[in-house]
This record gives structure tokens, C-alpha cells and sequence, in this order.
């Protein structure tokens, strides 16, 4: 008798073991499956929540305002400011803005040297012989007048021989000395003029 009621107690406790091992496998499946229900739940909500008219903020993006400073500072300023000056002067000369700089910087001279001598000589060009595009006074001697084929064949052709027979490297080389092989004629007038529209091109 003893002996049937242990067996009976061992069999009870195995039984209820396996059924409690059996219903909290139950339990916490079906918390995750609320959990993740849940999740999802919030998920839906937040994202009908959203609007095209909500704004949405990119911490990592510069700003309009900085892209244009950083464009300002890396950008190369002395072919607009060349440009616009040409352009007040209404002179013929302001689609070559680029070239003139990069001339000066390929000969190792002052950007404004083409500029202020154009205009001491002729204007910026609106006074010259008719069809010689010689606007620097170069070669220009009584009834001799040196012509080109353009304002860009000018330039191309002026800015070595500039640099080579005037300054001789010497990039800020004083206009008083400049005019002493340019026009030795001249009574120091075209060297102030020519430091003058210096200034102006600053």
C-alpha cells in the first residue's frame, strides 16, 4: 500500500511539473507576441501620425547660408571683380574677364596690369584704331599701328612679352618704372593713371 501511494505521489509531481513547464512557455510566448504586436502597433500610430507638412530636421546638413559662404571663400574673386568693372565702363573687354586673370597668373603678373593700362591707353578700349583690337598702346607709333585678330589674340600675345620685356618677373614692379621703357615720353601722367585704376581694381 505504502509503496503504491509513493509511486502515485512521484507520478502526481512528474505530471504537474511537465504542466507548469508547459504553461510558462505559454505565458511568456504569449507576452512576446504582445510585446511585438505592440511594437508594431506604436510603429503604425507614429508613422500615421507623420505628415508631409511635419518638418524634419538633418543635423548633419550645412545650411543654405554656410554652402553659399564656403562657395563665396573658395571661389576665385578677382574675374568678377575685373568683370564688373569692365562692365561700368561699358567696356568690350568684360567676356575676357577670365582670361585676363588667368594670363597674369600663367605669366606671374598683377591681374589688374591689363586692366589699368587698357584703360590709361584707350579707354578700356572704346578709343582705338579702327580694327586693330589694340587696346594697351602696344606698338602704336604715329601712322604704325600693331593690330590683331582679336581682343583674345591681343591678350594672348601682350601678356608674355608684358611680362618678359616691362616687369621681368617682378609682379608688383612700380608703375614709374614700368612707364620708363612703356612710354618714356610720358610726363609721370601715365604712371599715375595707371596706379590710380590700380586702386580702383582692389
Amino acid at each position: 500500500m505504502i509503496k503504491k501511494s509513493v509511486i502515485l505521489l512521484v507520478v502526481f509531481l512528474g505530471l504537474t511539473g511537465i504542466i507548469f513547464t508547459i504553461n510558462s512557455k505559454s505565458i511568456d510566448n504569449s507576452s512576446i507576441n504582445e510585446l511585438s504586436n505592440n511594437s508594431y502597433k506604436n510603429t503604425d500610430n507614429e508613422s500615421s501620425s507623420m505628415t508631409f507638412n511635419d518638418p524634419v530636421l538633418f543635423a548633419a546638413l550645412p545650411s543654405f547660408d554656410q554652402q553659399i559662404q564656403t562657395s563665396i571663400k573658395t571661389a576665385d574673386a578677382r574675374p568678377e571683380i575685373i568683370r564688373q568693372y569692365l562692365n561700368k565702363f561699358g567696356s568690350p573687354l568684360e567676356p575676357y574677364s577670365n582670361l585676363i586673370v588667368q594670363l597674369s597668373d600663367q605669366y606671374n603678373f598683377d591681374y589688374r596690369w591689363l586692366v589699368a593700362i587698357a584703360q590709361q591707353e584707350s579707354g578700356l578700349c572704346l578709343h582705338i584704331p579702327e580694327g586693330s583690337y589694340n587696346c594697351w598702346g602696344w606698338g602704336i607709333y604715329g601712322d604704325k599701328v600693331t593690330r590683331f585678330d582679336s581682343y583674345e589674340d591681343a591678350l594672348r600675345r601682350i601678356a608674355p612679352q608684358f611680362t618678359e620685356i616691362f616687369l621681368k618677373g617682378e609682379q608688383g614692379k612700380d608703375p614709374a618704372e614700368v612707364m620708363k621703357t612703356y612710354t618714356p615720353p610720358s610726363d609721370g601722367s601715365w604712371a599715375k593713371g595707371v596706379s590710380s585704376f590700380f586702386g580702383n581694381l582692389e
